[in-house]
C-alpha cells in the first residue's frame, strides 16, 4: 500500500524517540488510522506494531499519544488537528447530554463516538517516505540533544528544511536557552542564514528584548529585518553590542543604525559609553561619515572640544589625514578662532596645513604664514621658512625675500637662515644664494649631507674660494700691465 499522505508529522517525529529506533527506523511503533462522526478528517495516534484494532485499548492508545505529544513540546493544535482532541470546554452542551463523545483525559475529548480504527502496516507509515536521511539526522539531534518537553517544536523545524549539520546545532541551541519557538522557526532558521548568523540572531533574541513575545511592533520589525540574511554575523554581533548599551542608557535604537557597517556601529556604541552629546552623535552617525572620521569626532567629544570645533571636523570632504590635522589643530587650545579659520582650509593638503601650524606654533602672524602657503612652497621648505621668519633676532624682512626662494631646497634654504644667524650681512647671504644657484656639485653635495649646518659651511667656503679666485686673477692682470 501507498503512504498515507494524511499522516500528521507530529506522530512521525515522535516514532523517532519511542521504543526501538533501528538507524533512524522505527521498528516498535507504528500509525493507527481513525475516524470519528461528524469529522471529515482522518485522525491519527501512535499504536505498538503488535497491537490489533480488535483486542487493543483503543481509548488507552489516544490517551498515550495525548501525552506523549504536550509531554515533548506539543500544542493543544497539535492534538486538534492530528488527533482530533478539543477542550471540553468546545463542545455542544446537548453532545455531552447524550453523552457522544468521547472524553480522554486533562479536559480533551473526541467530538464524537469513534466510527473506525485501523492499526497501518509499516510499509504504509514509513517516515522515510516524508523526510530524507539528512533531514532525519537534524532531527535526531533535537531528540538526542534537547530536554524532553523541547525535542518537537525543535524536530518540527529541522523536519522542514535542508539544514546544515551546524545550522542544526545553532537552531537547537536557540530552543535550549529559551528562545521563543515561533521567532526560531520565523526568524532564526531562515535557511538563508549560515550558522554564525543564526548564533549572533540567537544572542540577540536572549541578550536583548527585540525578540521577546511582548516586545513592540517596532522592535519585532527591527529583528525581522536583521534576519533576512542581508547582514553579516560581524554586523550583527555589533548590532546586538549597539542594542545592549542603548537599552543601558535607555535610549531607544534608532533602526537607521542598520545601515551602519560593523566598524561604524562599534563607534558609536564607543560613544555612548563616553557619553557624547546625542545631537552631536545623531549627526554624525548617519552612515555618511567614515568609522575612523567618526572616531576622530568622538574622541574631540570626549576630550571636551566644543561645538565650534566639532563643526570644523564634520566636513564630508576632508581626507582623513586633513581630518587628524584638524584634530590636532583644534584640540590643543593653543589658536585663535582667526588662527583656526586658516589653518582648518579643507583646500589645503594635510602636509600644508601642518606645516602652516608650524609657522604659527613659531609665533608668525597669519599674513606671514598664508604668504608661504599659496602652494609655491613644498612643505618642507615651508617649515624652514617659518623656523627663519621666526628667528627675528638675524632674519630681518629683507634677508627672508632673499632666503624664502622656491627654487632652493629646505636644506638651502636652512643653510641660508644659519649664515644669517651666525651674523652674515644681507650682501653676503645673496652671494652666497648666487654661489648655491651656480655650483650643482655643491647643491648635490649638500642634499646628499643631510645637515643645514654643513651645506651653509659648504656654500660660504665656496663663495670664499671664489672670491680668492677673483681677487688673484686680477693681480696676474696688474703684474701684464707692469
Amino acid at each position: 500500500m501507498a503512504y498515507d499522505k494524511n499522516i500528521p508529522d507530529v506522530l512521525q517525529l515522535l516514532r523517532l524517540d519511542l521504543g526501538n529506533v533501528d538507524y533512524t527506523v522505527p521498528r516498535d511503533t507504528t500509525i493507527a488510522r481513525y475516524t470519528i462522526v461528524g469529522d471529515y478528517f482522518p485522525r491519527y495516534c501512535i499504536a505498538d506494531v503488535a497491537d490489533d484494532a480488535d483486542t487493543m485499548d483503543i481509548q488507552g492508545a489516544i490517551e498515550e499519544t495525548m501525552h506523549t505529544i504536550l509531554d515533548y513540546g506539543g500544542t493543544p493544535e497539535d492534538l486538534r488537528t492530528a488527533m482530533g482532541l478539543v477542550p471540553e470546554a468546545e463542545i455542544d452542551s446537548d453532545i455531552i447530554e447524550s453523552g457522544e463523545y468521547v472524553p480522554v483525559d486533562l479536559g480533551y475529548c473526541l467530538d464524537g463516538q469513534l466510527t473506525g480504527f485501523e492499526v497501518l502496516p509499516l510499509d504504509e507509515c514509513d517516515i522515510k517516505d516524508v523526510l530524507n536521511g539528512h533531514q532525519i539526522e537534524n532531527v535526531m539531534t533535537a531528540l538526542n540533544n534537547l530536554p524532553v518537553n523541547l525535542r518537537l517544536p525543535a524536530a518540527k523545524v529541522l523536519s522542514q528544511g535542508g539544514y546544515t549539520e551546524w545550522q542544526a546545532y545553532q537552531i537547537c541551541k536557540a530552543f535550549e536557552v529559551g528562545v521563543d519557538a515561533d521567532v526560531i522557526a520565523e526568524r532564526i532558521a531562515n535557511p538563508v542564514l549560515n550558522h554564525a548568523q543564526m548564533r549572533e540572531l540567537r544572542r540577540i533574541a536572549v541578550h536583548t528584548d527585540f525578540a521577546d513575545h511582548d516586545a513592540s511592533p517596532y522592535k519585532k520589525d527591527v529583528f525581522k529585518t536583521l534576519s533576512n540574511g542581508e547582514y553579516t554575523a560581524e554586523h550583527l554581533h555589533q548590532a546586538r553590542e549597539l542594542m545592549k548599551t542603548t537599552a543601558i542608557h535607555d535610549i531607544a535604537f534608532p533602526r537607521d543604525w542598520l545601515k551602519l557597517d560593523s566598524r561604524q556601529m562599534e563607534v558609536v556604541r564607543h560613544s555612548l559609553k563616553s557619553d557624547v552629546p546625542m545631537d552631536a552623535l545623531e549627526e554624525y552617525a548617519d552612515g555618511t561619515y567614515t568609522a575612523d572620521h567618526m572616531n576622530v569626532i568622538t574622541m574631540a567629544l570626549t576630550e571636551g572640544m566644543e561645538k565650534p570645533g566639532i563643526e570644523r571636523l564634520m566636513n564630508h570632504d576632508l581626507s582623513m589625514e586633513q581630518v587628524w590635522g584638524f584634530y590636532s589643530a583644534i584640540s590643543g587650545g593653543r589658536f585663535t578662532s582667526e588662527q583656526l579659520d586658516v589653518l582648518c582650509d579643507p583646500t589645503k593638503p594635510a602636509e600644508v596645513m601642518n606645516a602652516m601650524r608650524t609657522g604659527m606654533t613659531y609665533g608668525l602672524d597669519t599674513q606671514t604664514v598664508t604668504r608661504f602657503a599659496d602652494g609655491t612652497f613644498k612643505p618642507g621648505q615651508m617649515e624652514t621658512i617659518y623656523h627663519a621668519a621666526a628667528d627675528k633676532k638675524w632674519v630681518t624682512d629683507e634677508i627672508l625675500d632673499v632666503i624664502a626662494d622656491p627654487r632652493y631646497s629646505a636644506n638651502q634654504i636652512g643653510a641660508l637662515h644659519i649664515s644669517a644667524a651666525q651674523g652674515a650681512t644681507l650682501d653676503e647671504i645673496k652671494r652666497e644664494k648666487e654661489v648655491m644657484g651656480m655650483s650643482m656639485n655643491l647643491k648635490d653635495d649638500a642634499a646628499k649631507s643631510g645637515s643645514v649646518h654643513e651645506a651653509a659651511k659648504e656654500s660660504r667656503e665656496a663663495s670664499a674660494q671664489l672670491g680668492s679666485e677673483s681677487h688673484g686673477d686680477k693681480a696676474v692682470e696688474r703684474e701684464e700691465l707692469e
